[in-house]
């Protein structure tokens, strides 16, 4: 009874948290390459009572969350960009993104939850819409950094799942160009593009690869397509295009995870990052399966977000 009135507890303290802020990605507010997209915006709510699952499908005009703490750390002043999963054609929205806030919040952490848009969409250049906005919103969290009170420099990502790619292709390919340069929020002083590099990587049983029989296939499919070449899905695996530039990484897992096989996924992409000497700690739990967030989370894997606070707290200079 008493694990079941604080799980209840821990849910409705979830899902009774509201945004201060919401911030429109792009100047238009429709992405790039989504101006000739007849889609309509859909919330579909999982849940029941108190409890909010909500998934959000169509996206074509995406956005930041603010969620600040009560009680900044001022020797922080960080952030979190939240990406959700969703197998690349939805947005897990509560579970995997508003359910995290509360903890990262409570440690003085400022979270951004993204609603980005999915290449299952009929975007132009599909593939890149979801990268390109995790890519404009770095840049726009960073150009708005004084006022929501961090660091630009102390600004990193943490994905699930499909959300995981998003964030681990953003720590790869953070300097691509995806998109047109918009505004000041794209221009450096210097004429350059402003930095959309995260500080650091958090990525909750993420999808990886994108190699043929060893990915989350759904997510393979809605990103790449059914007819993609290798190149692209060599491109596309982040476990290839690990280097010493890619930011320091925390990396969690269940080992029991039937949807993104972390033997061919995580673990992979642990091995690519301390080859290639970047600081990466892993933990691979018993149980808990995938898709997991805050609520789903069994045994050990419970405490997933207090040892992810203490990495950061420990290596975030």
């Amino acid at each position: 009874m008493k694990k079941t009135l604080a799980t209840a507890a821990a849910i409705l303290l979830c899902s009774s948290l509201f945004a201060q802020e919401k911030l429109w990605l792009w100047p238009k507010k429709t992405g790039p390459g989504s101006e000739k997209v007849k889609i309509q915006q859909t919330v579909e709510d999982r849940g029941g009572g108190n409890t909010h699952d909500r998934i959000i499908s169509g996206v074509t005009v995406p956005y930041i969350e603010v969620y600040r703490p009560e009680k900044a750390a001022p020797d922080k002043k960080a952030g979190i960009l939240i990406i959700p999963g969703g197998s690349y054609q939805r947005i897990v929205y509560d579970k995997e993104g508003v359910h995290y806030v509360k903890a990262f919040n409570d440690a003085g952490y400022t979270c951004f939850v993204l609603v980005y848009r999915t290449p299952n969409d009929p975007h132009k250049d599909s593939s890149k819409v979801s990268l390109a906005d995790a890519q404009r919103a770095m840049r726009l969290i960073r150009s708005k950094s004084e006022e929501l009170g961090i660091n630009p420099d102390r600004l990193g990502v943490l994905g699930s799942s499909a959300g995981g790619h998003v964030a681990a292709s953003l720590a790869q390919r953070h300097a691509e160009e995806t998109y047109p340069m918009q505004d000041k929020a794209d221009k450096a002083p210097d004429g350059s593009w402003t930095s959309a590099r995260p500080a650091f990587q958090m990525l909750m049983y993420p999808v990886i690869t994108m190699q043929d029989g060893l990915t989350h296939e759904l997510s393979q499919k809605n990103l790449l397509g059914e007819n993609a070449t290798q190149g692209q899905k060599d491109a596309a695996s982040c476990e290839k295009n690990a280097s010493k530039d890619n930011p320091m990484a925390w990396l969690c897992c269940a080992i029991n995870d039937k949807s993104v096989n972390p033997e061919t996924n995580v673990l992979p992409y642990w091995s690519a990052l301390r080859k290639a000497g970047v600081r990466t700690e892993l933990h691979v739990f018993p149980a808990s399966g995938h898709g997991f967030g805050v609520m789903g989370a069994s045994g050990t894997a419970r405490q997933w977000q207090s040892l992810s606070i203490d990495w950061l707290n420990t290596y975030l200079k």
